[in-house]
């Protein structure tokens, strides 16, 4: 087996779902049904079983599933510690972040970050917020950037900035026109879902009209640009674009609806050398100047 395969039996072990293993471990279903029979087949034994309610690990895969916790978290003691014996800040530094923080703001932020460490290498992983707080708990990550809090331990966490959420649209209008224009939605995760949902329904007694939805929140931003329909959108899409008209949404006490963004880590992450130095970059750094224009 190699660190890769322990990966896999670790999230399996963790998650006891295929699907939901796949997901975090970034392969299609399918493809980790094959490697865990090559593992089984190369071991010599079943690790696991599907039952009613999922998967079940036998009591190979048990022992099997301690052994790879235990050598994952040694093997990264291990290159933390060589790291560590160097003078040098080098490395590769494991991040994972949501769409739009990798787009708007990561590729300035790591640059500048390189300049000063030109030793530098990252890994970063595209996740959407409400998955980032598994993949933080399952794998050798050491940071995450993440759109809400999700009660992470308040001292593993960094406040980077506060953005906001507005109706947007590429003409003049009133908060009460929305319930009669066109929306363009978009699928995001469960939790900001729940912001969107949860306000409309607190302001209007009737539901929006969609009239498209979309993948992605950039294809939103876009559609609504050129004047599709309106958008329900974080401020940072529009943060310049005089020629976009938008309405901050407020909750019931008038207060603009905010979504912080955070860095989370684990506390003993910052014994390495490497990723203290990254924290304490970003501890000194203004979060919101990293913003790419787009």
């Amino acid at each position: 087996m190699n660190e890769h395969d322990l990966e896999i039996i670790k999230t399996l072990y963790e998650q006891k779902n295929i699907t939901k293993a796949a997901k975090l471990l970034y392969i299609s279903q399918p493809a980790l049904t094959r490697r865990i029979k090559l593992i089984e087949l190369s071991i010599g034994t079943p690790l696991i079983y599907r039952g009613n309610k999922g998967i079940a690990f036998t009591p190979a895969g048990e022992y099997a599933a301690q052994f790879a916790v235990q050598t994952l978290q040694e093997t990264q003691k291990f290159r933390e510690k060589i790291t560590n014996m160097s003078n040098e800040i080098a490395g590769i530094l494991r991040i994972t972040a949501p769409d739009i923080i990798c787009k708007y703001y990561l590729p300035k932020l790591l640059k500048e970050f390189r300049e000063l460490y030109p030793s530098v290498r990252f890994d970063v992983t595209i996740a959407q917020t409400s998955d980032i707080i598994g993949l933080m708990n399952s794998k050798s990550l050491h940071f995450g950037f993440l759109r809400n809090d999700f009660g992470w331990n308040e001292y593993e966490r960094l406040l980077l900035t506060k953005n906001y959420i507005c109706a947007v649209a590429n003409h003049p209008f009133k908060l009460e026109d929305l319930p009669k224009m066109i929306r363009v939605d978009y699928v995001t995760d469960a939790y900001y879902r729940t912001i969107l949902d949860n306000w409309w329904n607190a302001t209007f007694p009737v539901p929006p009209i969609i009239g498209m939805e979309v993948s992605k929140l950039d294809l939103c931003k876009e559609m609504v640009f050129n004047g599709l329909g309106y958008g329900l959108l974080p401020s940072i899409l529009v943060d310049g674009r005089n020629d976009m008209h938008k309405i901050f949404l407020c909750d019931k006490n008038g207060e603009k609806i905010e979504r912080k963004t955070w860095l989370i880590h684990k506390k003993e992450v910052l014994n390495m050398k490497l990723a203290k130095t990254f924290y304490e970059f970003m501890q000194s750094c203004d979060f919101a100047s990293f913003q790419i224009r787009h």
